[in-house]
């Protein structure tokens, strides 16, 4: 019998494409799994944003930690990244580590929302809400985590009320702009203003396309990937939780785009604390906090040269950097998480009380 014929054009071919052709099927037919199941309440609205906390529930054995935890996810990201499923779930974590966790969920903004700027986000949205957690946890000050933009935005905030901080901690979050990658390539030349849909709001539509130049061949691999995942019902559920997240992004307010754009992907205004905002200087080298900075390997979003320059730029005497063997989402939600980056985060915690 003569040997099986592989590669683009050949029999294996012909096979790849039917596996594609059915894992669109199921992708397009099987239904997306609830999220955000970990217990919580709400302590804080303002706007579209909300504050939910989970409370500490620390496993037998586990000695509760006094310090809140305050998560900051992405803006343009549904905040349930961090409580995608059970078992890998950031915030269920945290809780059964012994720590009182805070998330912030920006919520999706509308078209009365459309002129909130940066100020608007980190002076009045986050300085409030973080305001709330202390006195919620009878605490005077909190660990502050920022995920992807929400990295950044939590570096922007240090630099401006680092009093009501005990640490900052920073995931996948650009600070150096220019070594951003694919999507710097996309974003930069950006004209914001152009985007904006009559309600004022850069719509999800606009942003598509920077996360696929991220991996041109993506769609085909995920469907592949789908296919495969579907003869095993645990393994389909757990790809589509995820691909529940990727589907559903969220539009940015035009003034916050129109400003970050230019301040940040054009200008990389947090070199050289150019940036002003509501009159204050952004100086991350008045950061004074201990500072964790994590990065991912295998991050096409925010490459590790994009986000390890703020443990230079800070101006703390305690600061550890780490880069993981992982990417951008699989530090959070894959086996990587309760493994390895949730005790690193506990470890960090419980060494600065």
């Amino acid at each position: 019998m003569a040997e099986r014929e592989e590669g683009l054009f050949g029999l294996g071919a012909l096979d790849k494409v039917d596996r594609i052709r059915r894992g669109m099927w199921v992708h397009a037919t099987s239904p997306r799994p609830d999220v955000g199941l970990t217990p919580h309440t709400v302590i804080h609205t303002h706007d579209k944003l909300v504050v939910r906390h989970y409370a500490a529930a620390p496993a037998e054995g586990v000695e509760r930690h006094g310090t809140p935890v305050v998560i900051v996810p992405s803006m343009i990201n549904r905040a349930y990244i961090v409580d995608l499923e059970p078992g890998r779930s950031l915030v269920e974590g945290l809780s059964q580590l012994g720590h009182d966790v805070y998330l912030i969920d920006w919520g999706v903004p509308a078209a009365e929302d459309a002129d909130e700027d940066v100020g608007y986000v980190l002076l009045t949205l986050l300085h409030r809400s973080i305001r709330r957690v202390l006195r919620h946890a009878k605490a005077r000050e909190a660990h502050l985590f920022g995920y992807c933009m929400g990295g950044t935005l939590v570096a922007m905030y240090a630099a401006l009320r680092q009093q009501y901080l005990a640490s900052i901690t920073t995931l996948a979050a650009p600070i150096k702009f220019a070594e951003g990658g694919r999507f710097r390539d996309f974003v930069a030349p950006l004209d914001v203003d152009r985007t904006l849909g009559a309600d004022g709001l850069v719509p999800v539509e606009v942003m598509k396309p920077a996360f696929q130049m991220l991996d041109p061949m993506g769609n085909w691999t995920k469907y592949e990937g789908v296919e495969k995942a579907s003869h095993d019902d645990d393994t389909l559920r757990r790809v589509m939780v995820r691909e529940r997240w990727l589907e559903e992004n969220v539009p940015m307010a035009g003034a916050f785009a129109r400003e970050f754009v230019r301040e940040a992907y054009q200008n990389d205004r947090l070199l050289d604390a150019s940036w002003q905002v509501r009159g204050e200087a952004v100086d991350l080298g008045k950061v004074r906090c201990p500072t964790m900075v994590v990065a991912c390997e295998r991050d096409f979003i925010t490459p590790p040269a994009a986000a390890l320059p703020l443990s230079e730029l800070v101006g703390a005497d305690t600061v550890r950097t780490e880069v993981l063997k992982t990417g951008h989402i699989g530090v959070v939600v894959g086996s990587m998480g309760p493994r390895v980056f949730y005790p690193l985060l506990d470890t960090w915690f419980r060494e600065l009380s």
